[in-house]
């Protein structure tokens, strides 16, 4: 299979090292940021350089771009793909990109198209610091747009051949009200949590929860910023969720009141474990489908 990656950075200078690693597909890549195609040579993400001729022997074209940058490739690269094609993102919100891919599959009915998530990432950016492992054990969302069966199960098999734990199927508005939630208000709180005058002070104060708190909070602003402001009234809501979590433990503690601190960290505690125990459960079942 060809196999075309547009978007050289960590996610897609990643994908395909794992491709090259993992399969026999040939990996054609583009980015407009000459280092990074001459990174991808050298780190082996890419095979070839992706030229617009290239484009139209595709079987696969991935786009590894940031939310407003894959809107515009979809424009671009689709008219170029053959019959037969499948393209597929891996963007952070997934509502208006799918709309976009459905607007398109009226108008190129032979190309097929999935909304694509990878639950994956690194605290850095850029190819430098892709790893051909970092899909490894981690999910992979499919939002699908009325995408035949064959192409999915084409598409899960690929993913699979990467190590991945497993893939989740899922839809663009149920996929961002989850995502406001596990990815974008973990990035939220963990940019507010390192703004503390203490931040700078924490060396030899600190353990694992000082780290855990403040790995996301190297986040590249433009990106993140975009997906927020994309994803601003699921992202609203479980910010708000969260102030109203923070004001009843901060009034206990104002208060002084050690009853009701305790049952408010004892409901945390034992929801916690109920989550892992979802968690459990739900690699239980997959371990035996």
């Amino acid at each position: 299979m060809n196999i075309g990656i547009v978007g050289l950075g960590l996610i897609g200078g990643s994908l395909g090292r794992s491709i090259i690693k993992n399969t026999s597909h040939a990996v054609f890549g583009f980015d407009r940021d000459e280092g990074a195609m001459i990174k991808a040579e050298m780190l082996q993400a890419i095979n070839e350089h992706l030229t617009d001729g290239k484009v139209k022997e595709l079987d696969l074209l991935i786009l590894a771009l940031p939310l407003n940058a894959t809107l515009k490739a979809l424009d671009y690269y689709v008219p170029l793909l053959k019959s037969g094609s499948c393209v597929i993102d891996c963007c952070g919100n997934k509502k208006r990109v799918c709309d976009k891919m459905e607007e398109l599959q009226k108008i190129y009915p032979d190309v097929s198209f999935v909304g694509v998530h990878p639950m994956a990432g690194r605290e850095f950016s850029g190819i430098s610091h892709s790893m051909a492992t970092l899909f490894e054990k981690s999910y992979i969302i499919f939002t699908p747009v009325h995408t035949p069966i064959e192409v999915l199960d084409g598409l899960k098999k690929l993913f699979l051949s990467l190590k991945v734990e497993g893939v989740v199927m899922s839809n663009p508005t149920l996929h961002d009200e989850i995502i406001a939630y596990t990815s974008q208000l973990a990035h939220v709180v963990s940019a507010a949590y390192v703004k503390s005058p203490n931040a700078e002070r924490h060396v030899g104060y600190s353990a694992g929860s000082f780290k855990d708190m403040t790995r996301v909070a190297k986040l590249e602003p433009n990106m993140w910023t975009e997906l927020f402001l994309d994803n601003r009234d699921n992202l609203l809501r479980e910010i708000d969720i969260l102030l109203k979590n923070i004001k009843d433990i901060r009034d206990a503690i104002e208060s002084g009141s050690e009853e009701r601190l305790k049952e408010l960290l004892t409901e945390s505690a034992e929801r916690k474990e109920r989550v892992e125990q979802l968690r459990r459960m739900g690699l239980n079942e997959k371990s035996k489908s």
